[in-house]
């Protein structure tokens, strides 16, 4: 028989305290399980005549509380160091770094339109009306992205919805990013070797420094085919703004050439609405045709294109119609009614009944006629080509076939003036496609 041992009182109370204490501090939830219930924009909230008049849009979801994880910046990605402010002239936006150097940005989530005004027209009813139009955007969209683009085999960042406490780390910058909600993502640019989701590119460069590499000499290329995957995949999930400023190029050697692949960024205006009276005259007022609802179909495939007009032509002035409604065939296969519903399933659960149905059966309709959308772009752009050489010596061979196609190739020259046996750039254009071929 074990003997009985008896404590004093005191030590038997100091056992049990700490003992407590462990237990607490066993349970007691890690930062990154910690959460906040907020709504992203309260003040969209508005009568149903100001819907009427101004739309609807997102307000119902901008409106809903929705559960968020707070944000440490000492425990995320391994521990990052904020360094720059900054953001366009809508949203504000915090640049981070990780130990690697790696770069990552927290975007505000609610928006400022009246920014963008002229001085005379800041603090006045035009500055409130367009920040209201902060509502067109579906607050969550860019969580729905990812599954889908790693289904199309397209470059993507792997978003997260935070909630930003005030904190030691994030040192100055506490005054204004604090207690707020952002869009927390990385940032691709310079190196980021090792992540798959960017090629695992150890150079990526934005589209002005690509347009100087590609017209140094010609062992620097686009992947056009990526590019035309690319950007299916944005007509699919109606993101209109697709300007030079929304991509970034990851460089990849490959026997002696650098291949740049495109990687598409900032998704905030996928799934956009327009509705709404007063919204539907200064569109037709202002020609801002490209500014079109996600719907079930998309209008006019080429207004809607417009804003990414001057980069299609010049990073797919190389494909072919077989090539366009190729890729979007494979898209419809890849695809999938599961792979859409998954993604969309990625809004916050709160969120997702009143949106959620109506964006997957939205984009189920838009997958259906891919290949239509493909077969009409592709031939707006062919009307009119751009060709362009590079800045050292370049052979162009253009040869006049007697069906009437035109075979247009471009060869590298070296020092000796010998021509490359490979040229690189080469089509065959078609009388019915094309009108004029401008070569540069």
């Amino acid at each position: 028989m074990c003997p009985r041992i008896r404590f004093p009182l005191k030590v038997t109370l100091l056992v049990l305290f700490c003992y407590a204490s462990l237990f607490i501090q066993a349970q007691r939830p890690d930062s990154s399980d910690v959460y906040k219930i907020l709504s992203a924009g309260s003040q969209y909230t508005t009568s149903p005549l100001h819907q009427k008049l101004w739309g609807s849009h997102y307000r119902r979801d901008w409106n809903t509380p929705v559960r968020i994880k707070l944000f440490y910046l000492d425990t995320a990605a391994g521990g990052l160091t904020p360094y720059s402010a900054g953001g366009g002239r809508q949203s504000k936006t915090l640049r981070l770094h990780d130990l690697q150097r790696r770069e990552y940005v927290l975007r505000s989530i609610d928006k400022s339109f009246g920014r963008a005004l002229p001085d005379i027209y800041q603090n006045t009813f035009v500055e409130k009306v367009l920040n209201d139009q902060v509502s067109i955007a579906q607050p969550y969209a860019a969580l729905t992205i990812p599954l889908m683009a790693e289904a199309a085999k397209i470059y993507h960042t792997w978003p997260q919805i935070v909630f930003v406490p005030q904190q030691k780390a994030l040192d100055t910058f506490n005054d204004q990013f604090a207690n707020q909600l952002y869009l927390f993502e990385q940032r691709p640019d310079e190196n980021w070797e090792g992540a798959m989701n960017f090629g695992n590119s150890k150079n990526i460069i934005g589209t002005e420094k690509l347009f100087e590499k590609i017209t140094e000499d010609s062992r620097h290329r686009i992947d056009q085919l990526l590019y035309v995957r690319s950007r299916l995949f944005d007509m699919l999930i109606g993101d209109w703004g697709r300007h030079e400023d929304q991509w970034r190029w990851a460089a990849v050697k490959e026997e002696g050439i650098t291949i740049y692949r495109p990687i598409p960024r900032d998704r905030d205006q996928a799934y956009t609405k327009f509705d709404g009276l007063f919204i539907a005259l200064a569109k037709s007022a202002a020609g801002a045709g490209h500014l079109q609802t996600f719907d079930y179909k998309i209008k006019d495939i080429t207004t809607f294109n417009f804003p990414a007009r001057d980069l299609d032509r010049r990073v797919a002035n190389e494909t072919t119609l077989q090539q366009w409604t190729g890729i979007a065939q494979e898209l419809q296969q890849s695809l999938t009614d599961e792979i859409i519903t998954a993604s969309v399933k990625q809004l916050p659960p709160e969120v997702f009944d009143n949106t959620g149905p109506e964006l997957i059966a939205k984009l189920k309709q838009r997958k259906a006629d891919l290949v239509k959308y493909a077969t009409d772009y592709y031939l707006f752009l062919a009307r009119e080509v751009d060709i362009t050489g590079t800045k050292e010596t370049d052979y162009f061979n253009v040869t006049n076939l007697p069906d009437g196609k035109v075979v247009v190739e471009l060869f590298g020259v070296d020092s000796s003036n010998k021509k490359a046996d490979k040229p690189f750039y080469a089509r065959t254009f078609l009388p019915g496609e094309t009108r004029e071929i401008r070569l540069y």
